[in-house]
């Protein structure tokens, strides 16, 4: 019988989170903070809607899954996420008994990167309650978790000496998170000026898609594909999203073969994922297939 799953429990950055907070000012604890964050497992509160019918045997079922969401004062959203089964505990979420999916941070980027509205992820929201913007969150996910030249909030304002008494621990935290939200929008602003001074041509060719659907009509149980260029740590790549007759289907096969037959068309990379994965969600929703396959067998 397989092993039960363990407890997720994340004592570093625990640690981390209390020693950072002891001192807003320490770039060092600072950066054992967001190194702990990067390399923790989280609990993430979540209805999962199934359909209402019961799926046949082999059949492909989607499913939607609706996030936890908090809004702070000033109306921004951010996505809670906890440590342990303890800090899970203080939950006051009025949901009817949410289901708890555990994801990396990476998986938090990506769900991030997708979300425009929300505006980070805020940890134990309900213990120490320290947040990671959005731009935070970004920044870290586009360089797969290195924080090697990601800027760090400068320190909050020292309090002026004549006041008789210095900021809160509340006010301390607000002004680094507004600071970070500074530096992150400062270097998302380098990056659109840098793209936009020079404009890459779109690697997506008539010819290139021609030679991906004489690919993809090989395999039977493809019933759409999407494609469409993204950017990970730098690199950019082609994305195809396929849309297959059920679960199982080996989209590996497809892959390779895309890969092979049709890197004379593009000097990109070209990886396939199912239409379900989470990194093809936007592509999915605001794209068209360029391929379908048709009724009866005909293509």
């Amino acid at each position: 019988m397989p092993e039960p799953m363990k407890p997720v429990t994340n004592p570093v950055l625990v640690d981390a989170m209390a020693t950072f907070k002891l001192d807003l000012h320490n770039r060092e604890h600072e950066l054992a903070f967001l190194q702990a964050a990067v390399e923790a497992k989280y609990l993430v509160p979540a209805l999962v809607k199934r359909p209402d019918e019961t799926p046949k045997p082999g059949e492909q079922v989607r499913v939607q899954i609706a996030f936890q969401i908090m809004t702070n004062g000033k109306g921004d959203k951010f996505m809670p996420a906890y440590t342990d089964e303890i800090e899970l505990r203080k939950n006051r979420s009025p949901e009817d008994k949410p289901q708890i999916i555990v994801m990396s941070f990476m998986d938090l980027y990506q769900f991030i990167r997708s979300n425009e509205a929300i505006n980070g992820v805020v940890i134990n929201p309900f213990g120490s309650a320290l947040c990671l913007v959005r731009q935070q969150i970004i920044a870290i996910g586009e360089r797969g978790g290195d924080l090697t030249n990601v800027p760090l909030a400068p320190p909050p304002p020292q309090p002026v000496s004549q006041q008789p008494a210095g900021p809160t621990p509340e006010q301390m935290q607000a002004a680094q998170q507004d600071a970070i939200r500074q530096a992150m929008a400062d270097l998302e602003a380098k990056k659109a000026a840098d793209e936009a001074a020079e404009p890459e041509e779109s690697a997506i060719t008539e010819d290139l898609l021609g030679a991906v659907k004489s690919c993809i009509k090989k395999f039977k149980f493809v019933k759409k594909a999407y494609i469409g260029e993204e950017r990970e740590n730098g690199e950019r790549f082609l994305l195809v999203a396929l849309e297959t007759a059920a679960e199982d289907d080996d989209i590996s096969a497809v892959s390779e073969a895309v890969s092979t037959e049709c890197a004379d068309y593009t000097d990109l990379p070209l990886e396939c994922v199912p239409a379900g994965n989470i990194r093809a969600k936007q592509l999915v929703t605001e794209g068209k297939p360029f391929y379908e396959k048709k009724r009866f067998g005909i293509f």
